[in-house]
């Protein structure tokens, strides 16, 4: 499987791409702060230097998959939030552009949480009609990177499309058990004194036993000494930024002290020990092998190309999910089914007594996608503990309710927006070489998020 890159950065996406076994064969960048580091670390990857916005789909070789993160900082909570109306905003529709022209059989966009912000929601749900409109199953879901053996809470959106054609059935990565890798297993073995740099000084790109241990030493002005910014070594990472001067700071130093809403301090006697993560700890908490390398002469360029790039190891479990979705190509009567879990008795009583099942919709955590196109599940399979139950439901598309509706049939909703699916009947069911008993389904905290696979893939997920 080949895919084309854009937007790429360093290239950390590309690396997740490719540990999952997916060559990257093209890649595109304007910037040139990156393309030193890029050609380095993928020497088998032809860089394209253009400007995306004079680019045709005849300029891009033939693969099968587009991926990409367009420029996050008209979107970002922590910015302007300026949208389409930034020209890096309007870079998003020029990738849009290219997937229409060049039709790959799927394409992958990654950006900031605050793309699905109320502000900027209507303009993402625009992009995504567009993207079905000429051919896609479109799904998308908001990841938190420390769910995936990463550490660092890192919360971003995912966008995967899938020519209608194709009948792939696809869905996000679910948020693995034991996942939090805390700081002191992820960088506690970095013991070696960094170099420090102020603004405008010249790297040494001579380096000792660790890759990029450069550390920048600019002033912490009043945003940033707002709020504590040191974790714990038991805990993960703040994310990692673009900026060097918001870099989160080394957890050898205590938690800044409290001094009022908007203002902490230093703990007095111990501000020697303050200082940012190097580029080589904050690669680390991103995930990169310490074999990347980083190429820069000004040290705010490599803080903004490690803390721009996606995890390699988040990249990596989305990639695997695709070739997954390519393997399970399914024709229009594999039958599908939601896979969702149940609080206790009283609520696995009303969804029988009412023969309907709700799930959150929307953007919470936790809820449930349903990209325009994706073939309605034929069955429920209920889940609590080690109780499990599958029942028929009614074939039609799912209906949107509010939390008023569903007080009103018993339940406690604790939100506000739903989807619910109806029980053709209330009679448990058994399915040929299914063992319900015998399947491996999420646990913990994650054992509560609905998801839609196929009777295929749970006869394949045993214990």
């Amino acid at each position: 499987m080949k895919v084309a890159s854009f937007f790429s950065g360093c290239g950390g996406l590309d690396l997740g791409f490719e540990q999952a076994g997916i060559e990257v064969i093209w890649a595109n960048d304007i910037e040139a702060s990156i393309h030193e580091t890029y050609q380095y670390n993928h020497p088998n990857t032809i860089l394209c230097k253009s400007d995306i916005r004079e680019l045709h789909a005849s300029d891009i070789p033939d693969c099968d998959g587009f991926i990409g993160g367009p420029p996050c900082q008209s979107w970002s909570e922590g910015g302007k939030q300026l949208g389409l109306n930034d020209e890096r905003g309007k870079l998003f529709l020029d990738y849009v552009r290219l997937i229409k022209e060049k039709q790959p059989k799927f394409f992958v966009i990654e950006n900031v949480k605050g793309i699905i912000s109320d502000k900027h929601l209507q303009t993402f749900l625009s992009f995504l009609s567009i993207l079905e409109k000429v051919g896609y199953i479109v799904s998308y879901a908001l990841l938190n990177a420390a769910d995936f053996r990463i550490p660092q809470d890192r919360y971003r959106v995912f966008v995967v499309g899938f020519l209608k054609d194709l009948n792939c059935n696809f869905h996000f990565p679910h948020p693995l058990q034991n996942a939090h890798i805390t700081l002191q297993k992820a960088i506690g073995d970095i013991n070696e004194v960094p170099r420090f740099y102020a603004d405008g000084d010249t790297v040494n790109q001579t380096y000792g036993r660790w890759l990029n241990h450069d550390v920048f030493t600019g002033p912490f002005d009043a945003k940033f000494m707002s709020r504590n910014r040191v974790r714990a070594w038991n805990e993960v990472s703040f994310t990692i930024q673009a900026q060097a001067k918001n870099c989160p700071l080394h957890p050898q130093a205590p938690t800044m002290k409290y001094i009022s809403p908007h203002k902490r301090i230093f703990a007095v006697g111990y501000e020697h020990l303050y200082r940012r993560f190097s580029i080589r700890e904050c690669a680390r908490i991103q995930s990169f092998p310490d074999s990347f390398r980083f190429f820069y002469n000004d040290i705010q360029e490599g803080y903004k190309m490690v803390g721009n790039a996606v995890p390699p190891r988040l990249a990596k479990f989305i990639a695997l999910n695709i070739k997954n979705a390519f393997t399970s190509i399914h024709s229009a009567e594999k039958e599908f089914v939601l896979v969702g879990y149940y609080k206790d008795e009283k609520q696995l009583h009303l969804t029988l007594q009412n023969k309907l099942y709700y799930v959150r919709s929307g953007f919470r955590r936790g809820a449930l996608q349903m990209p325009v196109g994706m073939p309605v599940p034929a069955y429920l399979l209920l889940h609590h503990k080690k109780s499990r139950f599958l029942y028929k439901l009614i074939p039609k598309s799912p209906s949107c309710v509010t939390a008023a509706d569903l007080s009103a049939k018993g339940f406690s909703p604790s939100g506000n927006e739903y989807l619910t699916f109806g029980l053709e009947n209330t009679k448990e069911i058994h399915i040929k070489d299914l063992n319900l008993q015998t399947i491996q389904l999420p646990n913990g905290r994650n054992a509560t998020f609905p998801y839609i696979t196929d009777i295929e893939t749970l006869r394949k997920e045993l214990k």
